[in-house]
């Protein structure tokens, strides 16, 4: 979706980093050189430790330009790395934003793509420190690079190879809706009752950084965010852990919408990706412990969904229960760039 605006080969590249400048220059008190320089240079607390990550959308692979516009494409793009950071149970501070397009695009486009990153980067008081825009004839891409820090308070960082049998499995918030709305985008169907919803959590993931917060201080010591698929991620957890799961299909939170709508919704709400809720686990007190926590700061109590158990002979598997409490293997595949497409 291109809008109005002049043609990026009028423009020029120095003038476009004017523009982006003047857009996201907003500085934090701890970043002594923003854009404009070679680097940026930023003062981290003392008593704290850094968290790093980046992820890259291609066109075509993450996203099309005919389903989007460019600032649900701002956003979705820092809000992939900010969920990152929230499932480490770490505060995101800076990051870095790489463009590259055709050229063929309008100024215009340019500045909604950063109106969608600063607009999140403020919620999250983020500072925009720099980046890079070049021209690439194939494609859109954008690769961001976000710095959080975490103190040194006793509470570990969130990983995935922390769970421990006995752990209960929780998630953050409702499990299918983006895939869902890429289901809608790729069939057409406008008129599917929730479409509108669908699409919104598809273009605009919302990252759980609070729950991440409080996951860590509350001393969860397991967990990751829900991007490849509920059932694939779980597997990567169970793997890195040494355990296996069963998960109760009943209590996962995926919503009725998605059932009415589609016959094989297992395989759209539990393994089509990019809902970027957290999966976590906990023992049964810390898991009440958060329930607890997130009541007194207004979120939505996490669902429990299934519980950690001994890998046995068949590995760290994913067990699928149904309200008998039969048991069946779980099609644990997710998202992957290199089998998918």
């Amino acid at each position: 979706m291109t809008g109005a605006g002049r043609p990026l080969r009028e423009v020029g590249e120095e003038e476009l980093i004017e523009q982006i400048a003047r857009l996201v220059g907003d500085r934090s008190n701890r970043v002594s050189i923003g854009i404009g320089d070679d680097a940026a240079a930023w003062r981290p607390r003392a008593g704290h430790e850094l968290v790093i990550t980046t992820d890259t959308l291609i066109e075509r692979v993450h996203f099309r330009l005919e389903w989007t516009d460019w600032e649900a494409l701002g956003h979705k793009s820092l809000a992939v790395n900010l969920s990152d950071i929230a499932a480490m149970g770490a505060i995101p501070r800076l990051a870095v934003v790489d463009l590259a397009v055709r050229g063929t695009e309008r100024d215009r486009d340019i500045a909604d793509f950063y109106r969608g990153v600063q607009a999140l980067a403020r919620r999250f008081g983020v500072a925009i420190v720099g980046g890079d825009t070049t021209r690439s004839p194939l494609g859109v891409a954008v690769s961001i690079t976000v710095i959080g820090e975490s103190p040194r308070d006793g509470h570990r960082l969130l990983r995935r190879d922390a769970g421990r049998p006995g752990d209960l499995i929780g998630v953050t918030g409702p499990i299918g809706l983006a895939a869902a709305g890429l289901r809608v985008l790729e069939r057409g169907l406008k008129t599917l009752d929730g479409n509108p919803v669908m699409q919104e959590h598809y273009h605009r993931p919302q990252p759980r950084v609070r729950e991440g917060l409080l996951l860590r201080r509350c001393g969860v010591r397991a967990a990751m965010d829900i991007s490849d698929g509920l059932l694939g991620d779980l597997q990567k957890l169970c793997r890195a852990s040494g355990v296996a799961a069963i998960v109760d299909l009943e209590r996962v939170p995926v919503p009725n919408a998605i059932k009415w709508a589609f016959p094989d919704w297992e395989e759209v709400a539990l393994r089509g990706g990019d809902d970027y809720e957290l999966l976590f686990a906990a023992p049964p007190a810390v898991f009440a412990r958060v329930a607890r926590a997130f009541a007194r700061a207004g979120l939505l109590p996490p669902w429990k969904i299934g519980q950690l158990v001994e890998a046995g002979s068949a590995g760290p598997i994913v067990e699928l229960r149904d309200v008998t409490g039969r048991c069946r293997p779980a099609d644990a595949r997710g998202f992957d760039h290199f089998r998918t497409g």
